[in-house]
């Protein structure tokens, strides 16, 4: 009788496999890898960076840069795993003031792309080259190059086909890579960048002073509005521009932007600790232009939180929001925007307040401190929705309860701020024309903002931005769809440059924006030549108007990226709408509620929130005791 060892369940797994497994991680689309070795090209002392891709990295990533190089020994090391340069004592990992120090990027890399590395020293008479692919081991070979590091990385995924099938267009891909570029030339002015789109150079920007940097990368239209910031106390200093309101656009895109020891970031508290400056100074759903480069001990920031390095966390996060707030009001009051204020330390957790509509979190408006209601925070968050509903209590009694039609990701928000009240601000969908004769009603413009109607129920107020929108959204939808075009031609065409993310968008978008009534021809990969714009377009804007409509498209292509058409209609909508304080005339008001009540759903804009609500006249005379 023979007995047999039972198998293990538990395995080590191969070391290719757990490297792939990692660059799940790390390795998520070209761009990533861009990220990671431009870092370490940065960590090398580079002074100048020159990066080429192909079919959007797809097929060729190189980089190149005049960095120390390695020597054999440390080229061998590499590309193993947890291998790094940057630290070597968990005390290291508390002052970390290096952009890479994982030592999981280039094993990751070489797991899932075919790579090859040229190094050399200044002081070898001779460089080496390795040449690995993912499925068999290293080799090293002398090889002859100039001082610095070369790296190809050739056919991205593919030995994963699952992962490559995942990857979007090569416009769309190519847009990541060119705001990852373009973020790392910001944040270094003092090092050249050279980036390519195979043979076509995108950008060549030498090296600068910050302003001439952000003016090279931004555009040269932003130079006599920027607000230069500098700021210090005992615990950080804070450089780099602000933009006049007059900057101030619908989507953030590559204009707000935090740097931290040289390190992009991405924090919401920053984020508001700017807009709150700002938040009566612009229009409501806008954000302002800001490019601010924080230097802080390392010891008091962890930038070990996030795989892709993109967050981190504060020792001390309120003095951060609290220095970030103080520094943008000094610089405002300096050129006489708002008048001088003075902050003292907040400590309560109370009042929130929400920081947009449509998200899903509270920030206390003194301290920055954000509250998510997922958290657990419930008891305090709760406090506060109970007083803002007991605070809206007598408003909402007046409104009829309607059926839901928020979009999902609105409602949901709205139901998480509000504790679900969102019934008593919704309105019941109802077919064009359903019973409205606007000719027979009495209006009036509440505020410059809302058009009050009389109807047979009661009283209506409508959205007036809200509404045109809607309107604007339809019809964008039919003139893409080729139901029709209007166009008015410019009388002097404008000539502009543009990034090469909005380049890109505009090439994929180029179609659509011509049935829209958008004219122009490309002068060269980022100059563009607008000759008309569409009719709907306010006199005055004719301009801007391109870009900013790319630039909330932008916005909402992150959220609904299948939604191509639906995402320009209702940037299209939004930027051509009519604004908070346009005077209305009465016929004006009439037309618009007309054209309002001959769309599909008149009642709901296409982001979700109402355009109307209804106050019935059996209601109002509960109030006033008449019933």
């Amino acid at each position: 009788m023979h007995l047999t060892t039972p198998t293990s369940t538990i395995q080590i797994l191969p070391e290719v496999i757990a490297n792939q497994i990692a660059a799940g991680e790390v390795v998520q689309r070209p761009e990533s890898v861009v990220k990671e070795l431009v870092e370490n090209s940065i960590d090398a002392g580079a002074t100048e960076i020159t990066v080429v891709v192909k079919n959007a990295g797809k097929s060729l990533i190189h980089i190149i840069d005049n960095g120390k190089g390695m020597n054999k020994e440390d080229l061998s090391l590499a590309c193993r795993r947890h291998a790094t340069s940057k630290i070597s004592t968990i005390d290291d990992l508390y002052r970390i003031s290096t952009l890479g120090f994982r030592g999981e990027a280039l094993a990751s890399i070489c797991s899932v792309a075919q790579v090859e590395i040229r190094t050399c020293r200044e002081s070898d008479s001779h460089g080496w080259k390795l040449t690995v692919d993912g499925t068999s081991e290293q080799k090293i070979e002398p090889f002859p190059c100039e001082r610095g590091t070369q790296i190809f990385i050739r056919n991205i995924f593919f030995n994963i086909p699952a992962r490559k099938k995942f990857l979007r267009s090569d416009l769309s891909e190519f847009r990541y890579i060119s705001e990852t570029m373009m973020k790392f030339a910001l944040a270094r002015p003092d090092i050249r960048f050279v980036f390519y789109d195979g043979d076509s150079k995108i950008f060549d920007v030498k090296a600068e002073s910050m302003q001439e940097r952000v003016l090279s990368i931004l555009g040269s239209d932003v130079e006599k509005a920027l607000i230069p910031i500098e700021f210090e106390n005992t615990i950080l200093s804070i450089k780099g521009f602000v933009g006049e309101p007059r900057l101030a656009r619908q989507s953030r895109g590559l204009r707000q932007l935090f740097y931290l020891n040289g390190r992009h970031i991405i924090s919401k508290t920053l984020n508001y600790a700017v807009f709150s400056v700002f938040e009566h100074l612009i229009e409501k759903n806008s954000y302002p232009l800001f490019v601010l480069f924080i230097s802080l001990d390392p010891e008091k920031v962890d930038v070990n939180v996030h795989p892709q390095k993109h967050e981190v966390k504060f020792d001390d996060e309120r003095s951060i929001f609290s220095a970030i707030n103080l520094a943008v009001s000094q610089a405002l009051a300096k050129v006489h925007l708002i008048p001088t204020i003075q902050l003292q330390e907040q400590t309560a957790q109370l009042p929130f307040v929400a920081q947009r509509p449509d998200n899903q979190f509270l920030v206390n408006k003194l301290t920055g401190e954000i509250i998510e209601p997922t958290t657990n925070h419930t008891e305090q968050f709760q406090q506060y929705t109970d007083s803002f509903a007991s605070e809206r209590s007598i408003t909402n009694a007046t409104i009829t309860p309607r059926a839901n039609h928020f979009l999902t990701p609105t409602s949901s928000a709205f139901d998480s701020l509000f504790q679900g009240n969102t019934t008593q601000l919704n309105a019941t969908q109802q077919q064009p024309n359903d019973g409205f004769e606007a000719s027979k009603k009495s209006y009036f413009q509440l505020h410059q903002k809302y058009i009050v109607v009389e109807n047979p129920e009661g009283m209506m107020i409508v959205d007036q931005h809200a509404a045109h929108e809607r309107i604007l959204y339809e019809k964008a939808l039919q003139m893409m769809n080729r139901e029709f075009s209007q166009s008015q031609r410019l009388l002097f065409p404008e000539e502009k440059t543009v990034s090469a993310s909005e380049a890109s968008y505009i090439k994929e978008l180029q179609s659509e924006l011509e049935a829209l009534g958008f004219e122009f021809t490309f002068l060269s990969d980022t100059t563009i030549e607008v000759t008309g714009v569409p009719a709907d377009i306010p006199s005055g804007e004719e301009h801007s108007a391109l870009l900013e409509i790319i630039d909330t498209y932008s916005e909402y292509e992150k959220i609904a990226p299948s939604a191509r058409r639906e995402n320009l209609a209702a940037s299209f909508g939004c930027k051509t709408a009519l604004k908070t304080g346009k005077v209305l005339s009465i016929p004006e008001m009439t037309q618009l509620v007309d054209d309002l009540f001959k769309t599909s759903m008149p009642y709901v804009c296409q982001h979700g929130r109402p355009i109307i609500l209804d106050f019935p006249l059996k209601e109002l005379d509960k109030r006033f005791g008449r019933t």
